[in-house]
């Protein structure tokens, strides 16, 4: 498209503007103004491809996270078979985002060692399949990996073979020593690799088998946007900005480096020069001042880290008073509500959020309960040594006891999360309360979550009767906050502990407040009712006066006025 016509459409040319100054900033006005010209011209090829018009609707909806292969059946393209999955068998998710972890070629760390970002890996379909996949839900959820690429990938391996683009790699001639903050693995940062002349070392994050691309290389800038333009031509509503603490390097230097900001603001003008409704989830911890990539012309969203270990701390060891105060302080944070928030991920559950949200004595009674419960954990590389980084085990073993799955608590973790003031996110498994994978080899703890299940199998266990309640309960909280104002409008949030082992939070609204009850103690509660008169939108019962809660059971209580959600 020209510049004449980009500049007749007014957003086009506000985006257009944002995008050159950023790429000013990052690679100097000359080749920034050819950059913008490229990717004014692969943006028309994306508007011309048709990208879903689908209407934007709830810009906060539910996300439920699922490998492209979570589901398998013999010799149906796996993105197939998970559409029909969700569709004949679960009937669909309502409203919510499915999040499609990489489908790209990749030969490892399950699709974020990247060979070739624009293309869907043969053995799990096309990118025709993760567009019907969006059928089943409110629309999809991408991720753009770009802190690495795989060691396979052609460019790293024309760049060994003495051809190439070295610049795009982060590459040194000899070692040297390099500080990096906190990293999920524990080999050595510098990797070395033997090239035809002589042999180089490789900055490598993520372990020896994937190596970080260099952003300060326009080109790589230029492989991006265009991978953001593919993923929203495939149905993409939000994409995930994978790692993008780690993105830009300086040595010395730690993560969040300043460039990394200006990066996300140049990949929000790219995506706004096709459709502005697509929003951008920068993968980094929910956190005021430098690190904060939120802002207009940023990322709409980021991760609540510190949630999990705080509904732990409630649910399982009756500590309330660190979460009530976690949401008591977001009352300030002008993003309070642009979070997502989860009890469990494909990658497990953090245990060092960059702002712990536990004193120690907390988290070791968490920890000694977890430790009870068999629960898997991995470790990271902090100033040289490995401590606890990860929770492995799936969200029904951490919710197990000695008798088995504690099916209340673990659905009344659920009805609180989904309370919070933040976006509840949902695992695939744990949509269903599935249970660890066995036989996982003791070096590769993250595979306890991350199992992959014969369509015959996963039908066969979402029929027993606690699965399917699981599945039957968390849908139904994904429709109730559909038709639930209060928890849908950023018009405040407040939490007290009304009695031991009890916690209620408000959501606020002009029309109807809710006030969420939970009770993870083990023994029955009265507390006072907050409301004079009050209709429990989770279970259907009404009453006055005080509320009797049983063990581990959750009320979201409003007034029952004419018109309330049911």
């Amino acid at each position: 498209m020209s510049s004449s016509v980009t500049t007749a459409i007014p957003g086009r040319a506000l985006a257009r503007a944002r995008l050159g100054d950023a790429l000013r900033l990052l690679h100097g006005a000359e080749r920034a103004e050819a950059l913008v010209q490229e990717i004014e011209a692969a943006a028309e090829g994306a508007r011309a491809h048709g990208l879903s018009r689908r209407a934007a609707g709830d810009a906060r909806p539910v996300v439920i996270a699922v490998y492209p292969d979570h589901v398998l059946d013999g010799g149906e393209a796996p993105l197939a078979a998970l559409r029909r999955f969700l569709h004949d068998e679960v009937g669909g998710v309502g409203s919510a985002l499915l999040h499609v972890l990489p489908p790209y070629v990749s030969d490892g760390d399950d699709g974020f060692a990247v060979v070739d970002h624009q293309a869907v890996h043969p053995r799990l379909g096309a990118w025709e399949d993760l567009e019907r996949l969006s059928e089943v839900g409110g629309g999809l959820m991408l991720d753009l990996v770009m802190n690495h690429v795989s060691t396979s990938h052609p460019g790293f391996r024309d760049v060994l073979r003495g051809a190439g683009r070295p610049e795009d790699f982060h590459l040194f001639s000899e070692p040297r020593a390099l500080e990096w903050g906190t990293r999920v693995r524990t080999s050595s940062l510098l990797q070395r690799f033997e090239t035809g002349a002589r042999p180089v070392w490789a900055w490598c994050t993520y372990g020896r088998s994937q190596v970080d691309l260099n952003h300060g290389s326009p080109d790589v800038f230029l492989s991006m946007a265009r991978t953001l333009l593919r993923l929203m031509a495939a149905g993409a509503r939000v994409v995930r900005l994978d790692a993008i603490p780690h993105v830009w390097k300086r040595v010395p230097g730690g993560p969040h480096q300043p460039e990394a900001k200006v990066l996300v603001r140049a990949l929000r003008a790219v995506a706004d020069l096709v459709d502005p409704s697509v929003r951008l989830l920068a993968e980094t911890d929910h956190r005021p001042g430098e690190r904060c990539y939120l802002g207009a012309e940023l990322a709409q969203h980021d991760n609540h880290l510190a949630v999990p270990l705080l509904v732990f701390a409630a649910a399982l060891v009756g500590e309330g008073r660190p979460l009530v105060d976690w949401v008591n302080a977001s009352a300030s944070d002008a993003h309070r509500c642009d979070g997502y928030a989860f009890l469990q991920t494909h990658d497990g559950v953090h245990l060092r959020p960059m702002d712990p949200p536990l004193d120690a004595p907390t988290l070791g009674r968490v920890l000694a309960r977890l430790e009870r419960a068999d629960v898997r954990m991995s470790h990271a590389d902090v100033g040289g040594e490995p401590r606890p980084y990860e929770l492995n085990s799936s969200l029904h073993r951490i919710f197990s006891t000695e008798a088995g799955l504690d099916v209340e608590r673990y659905l009344a973790a659920h009805a609180l999360l989904f309370a919070l003031p933040a976006t509840p996110c949902l695992y695939f498994p744990t949509l269903f309360g599935l249970p660890d994978a066995e036989g996982v080899e003791p070096t590769n703890p993250r595979a306890a979550n991350r199992h992959r299940y014969p369509y015959g199998a996963l039908r066969a266990l979402m029929r027993q009767p606690v699965h399917a309640r699981i599945l039957k309960s968390l849908l139904g909280l994904i429709h109730l906050r559909d038709q639930t104002p209060a928890l849908r409008e950023d018009s405040g949030c407040e939490a007290r502990l009304p009695a031991p082992h009890v916690l209620h939070l408000v959501r606020g609204h002009g029309r109807q407040s809710l006030h969420v009850l939970v009770n993870f103690g083990v023994e029955p509660v009265s507390v006072p009712s907050p409301l004079r008169e009050w209709r429990d939108l989770l279970g259907g019962r009404q009453g006055q006066g005080d509320v009797r809660l049983a063990p581990a059971e959750a009320l979201w209580l409003v007034e029952p006025v004419s018109g309330d959600p049911t």
